[in-house]
């Protein structure tokens, strides 16, 4: 038996992201890609809830480097409703592992399906249906 779980966090690098980026391209559309282009691409979104303050930078920082990146989004599960509108990263794990990751764009009165990437081991799985899938039961949610 195995496990499927989704997370959904701020849109946000990580090294697990970018590994299974780096996978899907080169799988999918036969491209070498760099880190700096998958931050620009899919991880600095410029939407913002204007209604939330951003988090200023403390000194020290109460947040580990890895788990924060330079626009003071923290990595966490934001759950199922998250409180600001923005940009976020939908990872579906299967037993732990990080398989697909969708990227929706939150708005006040719609959801963008923005990109969706699967590592290319889970093909046999169709993950950009189930990504689909997902994504339209959430928007049910919101």
């Amino acid at each position: 038996m195995h496990k499927y779980t989704i997370e959904l966090h701020r849109a946000m690098f990580t090294d697990e992201f970018f590994e299974v980026y780096k996978k899907y391209e080169l799988a999918v559309h036969k491209k070498e890609r760099e880190a700096n282009q998958v931050k620009r691409f899919l991880c600095n979104s410029p939407l913002y809830d204007s209604h939330i303050e951003p988090k200023q930078a403390h000194s020290p920082s109460p947040f580990a480097g890895s788990k924060i990146d330079e626009l003071f989004h923290e990595f966490k599960d934001e759950g199922v409703c998250p409180k600001a509108k923005g940009t976020y990263h939908i990872y579906h794990r299967i037993d732990g592992r990080l398989a697909a990751v969708g990227v929706i764009d939150i708005c006040r009165s719609y959801l963008n399906s923005a990109y969706f990437i699967y590592d290319p081991h889970f093909s046999f799985l169709k993950m950009g249906v189930v990504g689909a899938i997902r994504e339209l039961e959430y928007m049910r949610l919101i």
